[in-house]
Parts: structure tokens; C-alpha cells; sequence
């Protein structure tokens, strides 16, 4: 792996996580191309990797959470923990000889296109220089934690940390506890530490559409007959994605004729159980939950929310409403005023003692690639580019940024299906691409500033329609409202998109 020196690489990916792994199989079971990965890492997995805080799971049945080339009938149970995919990203990667192709401790600090020799040269925090033809960003969104802002927040006297960057060197036994945010990580470990602590508060700032979670163990029988019968694992496979695909109509209120007759054959189905559309079976599993979870009246209203289901993240589990319900953990929903010493004061005026803070605020997701820097062509920034929301041709492509593809980028997160779903179809768009600019051989494609206005524009119209447009801040999208991280549209129809490039749409040199 030559750096400094004349080695020109076809392709280099930045980053060893899903998207990473996905691009190096492709790249390799073609056989035509010269690739490098570079990850900041000393091991693959990226946020699988990073993330390791008690209840880490996925949201996405495992036998769908997974690559269409490697399926795993070994998984232990419906929905998958960190450590089981961890060790499936660490199997893949073996199995078809990936590791070899990536350098670890390559922390990148920024790429930038070199307009006379026609390549990107990639520069690390060490001084190493690399180069390449084209370059692939396998950064992901949910790689920088995300801190509120608080007064006194810095002058906290306990002792404090991020979700995403978990102290398991800390003992929380007999410690009273902060939780700072309820979203899906919070959800996670809550019901994990609860029964350590000696008092738990959660500080809610806004409430979750929460729903059950079937979620079951693998018995022996079931995982002999996914492994040994593949068209039975397809099948069981494309159930899953049935099932998940399906779930995107709730979130869109508007419809062309073929899906509206969908809607109204499965509406028909759901009529003996008296729900009529996908959000009510949604909301009806959280009510139901709610119901058969906690007694306290008081204690339902504050987790009820008053805004439409879908708009944020619905979060499916089972044991965080026991969680707090007991005796040591309270749900406090005024919001913090200010930190004192070690003390959380409310706006109420409530004081609240704690030894340790937790935050469970996410991250920065609207953030796509920093702290990289990505420059391309006459010096232009993606950063200023994106200064006013994040937005791609496709999710992929950028103008003025040539050879340069971006995995899991802005507008291809969803709601429903897995997110490996849609990487691999970037993946098979870029691939395409690759392929010609190598027949042609061209020196670079970039995307018409044209066909990128075009697409976003039908795109932001789209997700006008959806409920993501709702008058409810999340992390789909920005301060200003305008939404930058979802695919307004099913996983299908994103594929067969992806599925045929359309050249014409790209100036080609």
C-alpha cells in the first residue's frame, strides 16, 4: 500500500463499515479495479464498531439487516444486538478476503480533486498522501455525537459521557443517574442500567411513538433449515423485506393509482380488525403497550405524543415502559434550565442531585462527511455547498465533484426498509458508473447542475407529502425544516432508480 509514492489506485473508500465492505465486494468480484480502504479504526464495523452501550440493537429484522450476497442463517434472534452484527461485518470481511485492501489508523483528513492530473488525492491526519482516480465515501451520518447546549453544562462537577462513546470503565451501582434525551439509544440502555442505579432520571424533552417488539430466539430446527435449504433462507428473506416495505404507507399521505389499489386491497385485509390504514396499526400497538405497561395515568400522558405518528423515528421495543415505572427512576418532562455544581435545575425550579450524565442525544446526522473534508473542482467545498441542507443526485453524486459517490448520503435513509437495502443499490449505481468510465475511457463523469436541480426539486415536492413534513423537529431534518435525510419513497422503487443510470444526466470528460 504505496503512499507519497506513484501509485494511483482506481478507487479509494473512505471508511470500513457497511457501505465500505459493500463497495470492496463489489470492486472485487469484478476483478478490473485497483482499490484502497482507508478507516480512522483499527478494526471494521464503523458505528457497529464505535457503539457499544448496554441494549444496542437493530430495528431491522436480522435476516434483512444484512447483504443480499452474504445472508447468515446464525443469526441468534429477529432483531439483531451490536455484538452479533459486529462479528457478521467481522465474517464478511474475512470471508471474501476484504482485509487485506483496507489501511487501519488512516484517519482522513481531507480529499481533493487535482484538476490538471485528473485524480483525488486523500490526505491523512499522519501526513500520508494517497491517490485515485475516483473516490467513494463510506463515512455514514451517525459518527459525531451530538451534544446539547446547556448553562454550566462545562462546569458539571460529576462525572459525564455520550452514549456513542460508552465508560465501561464507570460503575453505575448505587450511583444516581442523569439521562439527558429519550431518543433510540436512550431507549436502548435505559432498561439496561436501570436496576444498577440507585436513582435514575430521565429528562424528557419531547416523547416517542413507541411500539412492541417481536422479537423472539432462533431455535436450532429454524437456523438447520436456513442453512441448509437456500431458497427457503430467499424466501424467508423476502418476507422481511415485504413486511418492512410495506410500512412505508404510513408515512405517505399521497398516492399514484397502482399504489392507492395496493393500499385499499391490504385496508381491506386489516377491515376485521377495525384498522383501516397503516399508521392505526402503528398507534394501535403503541396504545396497547402503553395500556398493558403502565397503570399511572399521570405517568401516560407524559408519554403520549402530540404529534402524527411516523414523523419522527418510531422506536419498537419492550422493556423500556417497565423501566420506568420503577420505584428509582423518574420521568422528568420540565426542561433544564441550567447546571449547578452537581445539580440539574429544571425550569420549574426542581433540583435534581446527580453523581453521573448520560447523554443520549444522538448525533450530528445532518452533518453527512465531516470532519472530512471533501473539495473538488476550482476549490469549491462540500461543506459551503451543502451550507444551506445536504442534498445529492440520487443520494450519490454532487456537481463539481467529479468520480466522487457518497453511501448512505442525503435523502437515502428511510423509515421502513433496511439501509443495507439501499446501499447496496448506490453501490450498483456506482458500480455502473465505474464501468463507464472505464469502457469510454473517460477521465471523470460529474452530474449536471441541471439534472441535480431537477431531481431535487421533485424529490423535496415528494417529501412535501409525507408525514416527515410534520410540524415535529427530528434528526430528518434541518433547523430550517427542509428534509435531507429520508427517501421519499419505497426501497422497490429506489432500486430501479439506481438500476439504470442515465447518462445523459452526466458530463463526461
Amino acid at each position: 500500500m504505496g503512499s507519497n509514492s506513484n501509485t494511483i489506485y482506481d478507487i479509494i473508500i473512505l471508511g470500513a463499515g457497511v457501505s465500505g465492505i459493500g463497495m470492496a465486494h463489489s470492486l472485487l468480484k469484478k476483478k478490473d479495479q485497483t482499490f484502497l480502504i482507508l478507516e480512522k479504526n483499527d478494526g471494521v464495523g464503523g458505528t457497529w464498531r464505535n457503539n457499544t452501550y448496554p441494549g444496542l440493537c437493530c430495528d431491522v429484522p436480522s435476516h434483512f439487516y444484512s447483504y443480499s450476497f452474504s445472508m447468515n442463517p446464525n443469526w441468534s434472534k429477529t432483531f439483531p444486538e451490536q455484538y452479533e452484527i459486529l462479528e457478521y461485518l467481522e465474517n464478511v470481511t474475512d470471508k471474501f478476503k476484504i482485509r487485506p485492501h483496507i489501511k487501519f489508523n488512516s484517519e482522513v483528513k481531507e480529499s481533493k480533486y487535482n484538476q490538471k492530473d485528473k485524480y483525488w488525492e486523500t490526505y491523512l491526519f499522519n501526513g500520508e498522501v494517497f491517490r485515485s482516480r475516483s473516490l467513494v465515501s463510506g463515512l455514514g451520518q451517525l459518527n459525531k455525537p451530538k451534544y446539547p447546549e446547556i448553562n454550566g453544562l462545562k462546569d458539571f462537577n460529576g462525572h459525564s459521557f455520550h452514549s456513542a462513546q460508552w465508560d465501561h470503565n464507570y460503575n453505575l451501582e448505587g450511583k444516581k443517574v442523569a439521562v439527558i434525551g429519550n431518543g433510540p439509544s436512550a431507549i436502548g440502555f435505559i432498561p439496561k442500567i436501570a436496576g444498577k442505579v440507585e436513582q435514575l432520571t430521565i429528562f424528557q424533552r419531547s416523547n416517542n411513538w413507541i411500539v412492541p417488539k417481536p422479537d423472539r430466539p432462533y431455535g436450532s430446527f429454524e437456523k438447520f433449515c436456513l442453512r441448509n435449504i437456500p431458497l427457503l433462507a430467499r424466501m424467508y428473506r423476502f418476507y422481511f423485506y415485504l413486511t418492512q416495505e410495506r410500512n412505508y404507507l404510513a408515512f405517505y399521505y399521497k398516492h399514484n393509482k397502482a399504489v392507492k389499489i395496493f393500499e385499499k386491497v391490504v385496508s381491506a385485509i386489516l377491515t376485521r380488525f377495525k384498522l383501516f390504514r397503516f399508521e392505526d396499526v402503528y398507534k394501535a400497538g403503541a396504545f396497547m403497550l402503553i395500556d398493558e405497561q403502565i397503570s399511572d395515568d399521570k405517568l401516560k400522558k407524559k408519554l403520549i405524543p402530540d404529534y402524527p405518528i411516523g414523523c419522527k423515528r418510531i422506536i419498537p421495543t419492550n422493556d423500556y415502559y417497565p423501566a420506568i415505572c420503577r420505584d428509582n427512576v423518574c420521568l422528568e418532562t420540565s426542561l433544564i434550565d441550567k447546571i449547578e455544581g452537581n445539580q440539574i435545575i429544571t425550569k420549574d425550579g426542581s433540583h435534581h442531585e446527580v453523581d453521573v450524565i448520560i447523554f443520549g442525544t444522538g448525533f450530528e446526522a445532518n452533518i453527512f462527511i465531516s470532519p472530512v473534508k471533501i473539495i473538488g473542482l476550482n476549490e469549491i467545498k462540500l461543506d459551503d455547498v451543502w451550507s444551506n441542507g445536504a442534498e445529492a443526485y440520487r443520494g450519490v453524486m454532487v456537481p463539481n465533484f467529479p468520480n466522487f459517490y457518497i453511501c448512505y448520503g442525503p435523502n437515502t435513509n428511510t423509515g421502513h426498509v433496511s439501509i443495507i437495502y439501499m446501499i447496496e443499490s448506490q453501490i450498483m449505481f456506482i458500480m455502473k458508473c465505474l464501468k463507464y468510465l472505464k469502457n469510454n475511457k473517460l477521465n471523470y463523469l460529474d452530474v449536471k447542475n441541471t439534472a441535480m436541480e431537477s431531481y431535487n426539486n421533485k424529490l423535496q415536492k415528494k417529501l412535501s407529502e409525507t408525514v416527515w413534513a410534520s410540524n415535529c423537529g427530528s434528526w430528518y431534518k434541518t433547523k430550517e425544516g427542509k428534509i435531507i435525510n429520508n427517501y421519499p419513497g419505497y426501497g422497490t422503487e429506489y432500486y430501479f432508480m439506481m438500476s439504470r443510470p442515465n447518462y445523459n444526466e452526466l458530463n463526461a470528460e
